[in-house]
Parts: structure tokens; sequence; C-alpha cells
């Protein structure tokens, strides 16, 4: 692994516009950068996908909600996984101007790279034959296997000891592979106390399911809202950038004091702590955000790849339940509002699990590795 030194240090953050969680991962890398106390740290963070390989970046969004397995999953460099996928469009976009256009503007920049999905973690691996830099790559996913692993790749940041396990029997190096959890905003670390951010965010002191829709989404989110709120149930709904279901939710708000509606929010942090179980897929960001709250995770209609890997490790360590329809989401999370004893011990170990500090974990081993 390189040991570079310079002044001011500078790191680039690949980030990309699928699957909802790079881009909050990235911004918290650069935000721990940027705030980080002692030496300066210039960072920047590019969207990969729409910077490099624009003619696919829909395709990927798409592709992802409907499989992850659009992206390639392999063990090797980009010689190999365009013999072995030649048909894969983000390969074909890689190996076609999109690499060379990534290496120009690594080169130019002169930073070392950081990178929240395989795919450019593979690519900035592949970029190691020409540059002298440190390459990293963060796999949020709780199985490994459906990433692209580079050889060249300095560091992989993966979210248990499971997935570093999974890895090394796959060849990759023991000291090249970090446990260090899914980064999230400093902000997911500090603690308050619930009934005052309920009194915040309007909501009744009472039991209550954050449901979170995401792009994609395919289970019914007013009915599942309509029903958990007809069980006597208070809902926080989050819709995100989707306005046309927050219409349709202020619609269903009007009609019960239980439901509550929230857009595109900086708040979710406070709305994990204020909320008792969060509903929604299964995707690595979201999870590493209640895992560092200790919050418990009701989980439907997951992504068919790596998701279903994270529903497992959810499932088997104690902090979630998969439901089977909309109707056993409301099963499950009523269960849960009358049996606090299981509640409890599901939000210990999603506490357990939790580590609200990865963003340090990575930023500091990272900028070891550069010095």
């Amino acid at each position: 692994m390189p040991r570079l030194t310079k002044v001011d240090p500078r790191l680039l953050v690949f980030s990309a516009s699928f699957g909802g969680g790079q881009r909050p991962m990235a911004e918290a890398i650069a935000e721990y950068c940027r705030t980080r106390p002692g030496a300066r740290i210039q960072v920047r963070v590019v969207d990969f996908l729409e910077e490099f390989v624009a003619p696919v970046s829909v395709l990927a969004k798409f592709g992802y909600q409907q499989s992850a397995e659009f992206f390639p999953a392999f063990r090797g460099d980009l010689t190999q996984l365009a013999e072995e996928m030649p048909a894969n469009p983000v390969v074909h976009a890689l190996a076609t101007g999109g690499m060379e256009r990534a290496t120009e503007y690594v080169r130019e920049y002169a930073p070392h790279v950081i990178s929240t999905f395989p795919v450019a973690g593979g690519a900035v691996g592949e970029m190691k034959k020409a540059l002298e830099l440190v390459s990293a790559t963060l796999i949020t996913d709780y199985d490994p296997r459906g990433a692209w692993i580079h050889p060249a790749t300095d560091l992989h940041f993966v979210a248990c000891r499971e997935a570093r396990e999974s890895l090394v029997l796959d060849g990759v190096a023991w000291d090249r592979i970090v446990v260090s959890g899914t980064p999230v905003a400093q902000k997911f670390a500090a603690v308050h106390e619930r009934p005052a951010l309920r009194a915040r965010l309007q909501l009744a002191d009472r039991f209550t399911a954050l449901l979170v829709a995401a792009a994609g989404q395919s289970f019914d989110v007013s009915g599942v809202a309509k029903r958990l709120a007809g069980a006597g149930i208070q809902v926080a709904i989050v819709t995100g950038r989707n306005e046309r279901l927050y219409r349709r939710m202020e619609a269903l708000a009007c009609d019960t004091a239980l439901i509550r509606v929230f857009g595109h929010t900086d708040d979710m942090h406070a709305m994990m702590r204020a909320a008792d179980v969060l509903v929604g897929r299964a995707g690595g960001q979201v999870t590493a955000e209640a895992l560092a709250v200790g919050m418990p995770l009701v989980i439907c209609t997951p992504v068919p790849g790596q998701e279903i890997g994270n529903v497992d490790f959810l499932v088997n360590s104690g902090a979630g339940l998969l439901s089977r329809d909309e109707q056993d989401v409301v099963e499950k999370v009523s269960f849960l509002s009358t049996h606090s004893d299981r509640l409890a011990q599901m939000a210990r170990n999603a506490g357990t699990l939790g580590r609200p500090e990865a963003v340090q974990t990575v930023c500091e081993r990272v900028l070891a590795a550069v010095h």
C-alpha cells in the first residue's frame, strides 16, 4: 500500500445516484473531514455514475430498484470483468470511455479516493495501474458477495465481521479489510430525550412507527399507514423527494391525527430517535442509521440481491423482522406496540450492531494510509 505525504491531503469521495444511500454516506465523510481538528483536508464529493458514465446512470437507478444484480459482482480487474460480462451496460460504459474520463479527473485533482459503492471502488482500483494513490471502498451491505472487488484496492471497509470473513474466504488479505460499519452523519451519535423530540416534530408522546418510503417502493404506503392508524398506532411518514406521494399522504393525514407526513428532511436522526420502530426496506444507509440510534426495523419489499443479505443479518441478529406483505407489517408493528419487552430487546440488539462512529473509523484509517 502506498504511503504518500502531502501537506494538505486531498480526498475524493465517489458517490452514486442510485439506491438513495450513497450520497448521504459520502456527505457524512466530507463533513467529518471538513470539521476534523488538526491537519487541513481538501475533500470533494462526485457522483461517479453521472459524471463518468452518464448514459447508464438512469438505467443504473432503475436496475438497482429491480435487482442489485444489475451491477457487476466480480473478483478481478476491468479486463477480466469485460471478458466475463461484455453485455453488462455498466461494464461496457466503463470500458468505452468511462474509465478514461474518470482516470483523467482523478489525475487532475490528484487525490486519494474513498468510494461509497464497489463499482467506483473497482474503477479506482483499476486506476492504480497508472496513478499512485490510496484506494478505499465501502461495502455497506452485510453480504459482500454482490460487490466488484478489485485486487488493487488498498482498503475495504465492511459493515460487520461476517462480511470480513466472507472477503477473506474470497482471497482478500485480512489486513486490507476494516470492520468499520457504514458511515452516517455525526448527528446520529447525539442522544436526545424522546418526549422532547416528539414535541418538536409535532408528534404525540405515544408508540410511533416511522414509515420510510424509499425510491421504487413497491408496497402500498398509504394502505399500510391507514391500517396502522386504524390499529391505534401513530405513524410518521417520510416521503423524501416524492412530491406526488407527499400530497397523497397529506390528504390521508387530514382524516386522522395519528398520521404525520414529512417530505425531504434533514431531521432523520431526530425522527429515528422520536419513533419506536422503523418500517421500510433494508438498504445499507437507512439500516446503518437505524442501528446507530438503536432502532428496530420491520422490513418490507427488500430489493432482490444485496438487500436480502441485509435482511438475513438483521433478522438473525434479532434487530429486525421481515414481513410477508402489508397486512403482516401491521401485525408485526402492532405486536411490538403491545410487547414492550420484545421491543426493548430488539432495540438493544440494534444498538449493539450500530456503529455511529463509523465515519471517524473510515476517515482516520484512510488518512493514516495517506501519510
